[in-house]
C-alpha cells in the first residue's frame, strides 16, 4: 500500500513529505468508498465517425476493444466490437462504467525536484458533494476561503513579460493569503501553462503552499496509461511527444479529478463536472454566523469564443460569479476588455464600437459576419452585468490582500489582481 500526502493548512499541500495520515483499517475502509462511489467509463460501441479509422468516441477501430457487455473489467476476454450503423454517439448510451481504475498519488519526473499530487479518474456525471468529501477527507484538503476560477486559450500564446509577472504574482498572492482554491484546466497548454509558471516561481522562492486543482478530461492526457493503478504512487514523465495530440499533466498543480466520458482526444467531458463542483463548493458555509458561502471569482487570460460563453455563464448564475478580465492577453480577454470600457453603465454600446466589436470578433476569430454578430450578442449580455465585470483599465501597483478584504470581489480586482490598461487591446 502506497503512502498518503499529508496536508498543510488553508487547503494548502507539504509536496517534500508523503506520509501516512491515517491507520490501514481507514485507509482500507476509504479504498472501498473510493471505488464504491467513482467510476471510470469506456466506449463500448463503434460508431463510425467522419474519419472511418475512427469511432465517434476518438478511439481507432483498430483498437477499439472493450469488456463483453455484463462482463467486469478484470474477468473474461476482451472482445473486439461489431461496427454499428451511423447514429449520434453518447457517453450514457455507448459507454459502460466500472470502478475507478485510477487514484493515488503522481510523482512528476523530468524536473529537478520531484513534484507529487493526488489524483484520480472518476465519471464525468460524478456528483459534486462526493467529490467534494474525497476533497476534504481523503485529500485532507480545508475548504477554502476564496475559489479562482481560472479559465481562457488552450492552445499555447505568450504574454508581454510584465503582464506575466502582474498576473502571476497577482494570482498566487490571492491563493496564498486567502487560503484560496485555484481551479485550472491542469494540462501544460495555454492558460494553464502560465498558472503553472506562477506556481513553479512561487514554489521556488518560498514556502508558502497553493493548493491548485486541475479538472481536466481523462481522454486527454498523455501517458495516462502510467496512472492505472488503485491507490498507488505512479511515476509520470513530462517530456511530450510532439507526434501525439495529446496533453501532458501540469505539475505545478497539487490535485487533478480526471473527467472519463469515454472519449479519446476530445476536451467536454471535463466542463459540467467543474461547473457543478464549483456551485456546490460555493454553497459551503465558512461563516455559520453569517450564513456565508465560499466565494468564487473568474479569472480570463485570452481564450476563444467558449470564454466568452463561460464568462456569459458565470454572470448568469445564482448568485453571479463576478468575473476577472485580464486585458491585453490576447483574444476573448481583450475583446471583453474593449467592450467594458466603452459600453455604457446599462450596458449599452454606440455604433461605432459595435462596429468595431464586429470587426475585431472576425478577425480575431475568423469569423463570418454572422458568426461574428452571435458572439457580439453574448458580449453584450455579459456587459448587462457590467459592475461585476473587472480588470481592465487600471495601472500596476504593490500587490497586498487583506485576508477579509481579499473575499470581496472588488478589493480582489483592486488589490490582488491589477491588469494594465492596454490602448491597443481590440486590434487581436
Amino acid at each position: 500500500m502506497e503512502s498518503r500526502e499529508k496536508r498543510g493548512t488553508n487547503g494548502s499541500v507539504k509536496r517534500s513529505s508523503i506520509k501516512r495520515s491515517t491507520s490501514i483499517g481507514s485507509q482500507k475502509i476509504q479504498r472501498v468508498w473510493i471505488e464504491k462511489t467513482f467510476q471510470k467509463r469506456e466506449c463500448i460501441q463503434i460508431i463510425l465517425s467522419k474519419d472511418a479509422s475512427r469511432c465517434s468516441c476518438g478511439q481507432l477501430v483498430t483498437q477499439h476493444i472493450a469488456i463483453a457487455p455484463g462482463a467486469k473489467d478484470d474477468e473474461g476476454p476482451l472482445v473486439q466490437l461489431e461496427v454499428q450503423p451511423a447514429e449520434k454517439w453518447s457517453a450514457l448510451k455507448h459507454t459502460q462504467t466500472s470502478p475507478t481504475n485510477a487514484y493515488g498519488i503522481i510523482e512528476f519526473q523530468g524536473g529537478g525536484h520531484i513534484n507529487k499530487a493526488m489524483y484520480i479518474r472518476v465519471s464525468y456525471d460524478s456528483k459534486p458533494d462526493s467529490l467534494l468529501h474525497l476533497m476534504v477527507k481523503d485529500w485532507q484538503l480545508e475548504l477554502p476561503t476564496l475559489l479562482i476560477s481560472v479559465h481562457g486559450g488552450l492552445q499555447n500564446f505568450d504574454l508581454p513579460p510584465k503582464l506575466k509577472q502582474v498576473f502571476g504574482k497577482g494570482l498566487i498572492k490571492a491563493a496564498v493569503t486567502t487560503g484560496a482554491w485555484i481551479f485550472t484546466g491542469g494540462v501544460s497548454t495555454g492558460v494553464i501553462r502560465h498558472v503553472g509558471d506562477a506556481l513553479k516561481d512561487h514554489s521556488s522562492k518560498s514556502r508558502g503552499k497553493v493548493c491548485a486543482i486541475g479538472i481536466a478530461p481523462w481522454g486527454i492526457i498523455e501517458n495516462k496509461e502510467d496512472l492505472i493503478g488503485r491507490d498507488v504512487t505512479r511515476a509520470y514523465q513530462t517530456m511530450s511527444n510532439p507526434l501525439r495530440k495529446l496533453s501532458l499533466l501540469n505539475s505545478s498543480h497539487s490535485h487533478f479529478i480526471l473527467a472519463d466520458n469515454g472519449t479519446t482526444g476530445k476536451y467536454g467531458a471535463e466542463v459540467r463536472l467543474r461547473r457543478q463542483l464549483e456551485k456546490h463548493i460555493a454553497l459551503q458555509k465558512i461563516n455559520t454566523r453569517l450564513g456565508q458561502g465560499v466565494p468564487v471569482v473568474c479569472l480570463i487570460l485570452e481564450g476563444g469564443p467558449n470564454v466568452i460563453s463561460i464568462v456569459m455563464e458565470s454572470l448568469k448564475e445564482e448568485p453571479p460569479v463576478p468575473v476577472v478580465v485580464c486585458d491585453g492577453s490576447g483574444r476573448a480577454s481583450d475583446i471583453l476588455s474593449f467592450a467594458h470600457r466603452y459600453c455604457e453603465e446599462d450596458g449599452l454600446v454606440n455604433e461605432s464600437v459595435r462596429d468595431q466589436l464586429l470587426v475585431t470578433i472576425q478577425k480575431t476569430f475568423n469569423y463570418s459576419r454572422s458568426q461574428a454578430q452571435q458572439i457580439f450578442l453574448m458580449v453584450m449580455e455579459c456587459m448587462k452585468k457590467k459592475a461585476l465585470v473587472g480588470g481592465t483599465g487600471r495601472d500596476h501597483g504593490d500587490i497586498k490582500v487583506d485576508h477579509t478584504q481579499a473575499l470581496s470581489f472588488f478589493v480582489f480586482i483592486q488589490l490582488a489582481f491589477i491588469c494594465p490598461k492596454n490602448k491597443t487591446s481590440h486590434d487581436s
